[in-house]
């Protein structure tokens, strides 16, 4: 339970990843580049690469918000339609229903137990 509050409160307070962690990217042999532009919320980096197992390039957006806490992370592949792969407000919802879920199981176990 401990370990599930500590990722629960790095869900809410931390970066998870910064724009600072993903120029890194641009260095590694399959980036073909990383570049950073504003969006309407905050900022957002956009990474080309190739990807292991995958026959073209693919591109990331890293959405952030104004404090760069990353908020989305979407992929394009083939010029094709953006997919939704990460979003902190899904992951917070599955996070505290995950938790309450084995609270409840927890508290009907001991129940039983009786």
């Amino acid at each position: 339970m401990k370990d599930d509050i500590k990722n629960l409160y790095e869900l809410f307070y931390s970066s998870v990843v910064t724009p600072y962690n993903l120029l890194e990217n641009a260095k590694l042999p399959n980036y073909s580049y990383v570049n950073y532009y504003m969006g309407e919320d905050g900022l957002i980096a956009e990474m080309k690469c190739k990807i292991e197992d995958y026959q073209g390039e693919v591109i990331f957006y890293y959405n952030f918000d104004k404090e760069d806490k990353l908020e989305q992370v979407f992929i394009e592949e083939n010029a094709a339609e953006k997919k939704l792969i990460y979003d902190r407000k899904t992951e917070q919802e599955y996070q505290i229903n995950d938790i309450l879920k084995k609270r409840m199981e927890n508290s009907y176990n001991m129940g039983e137990a009786i």
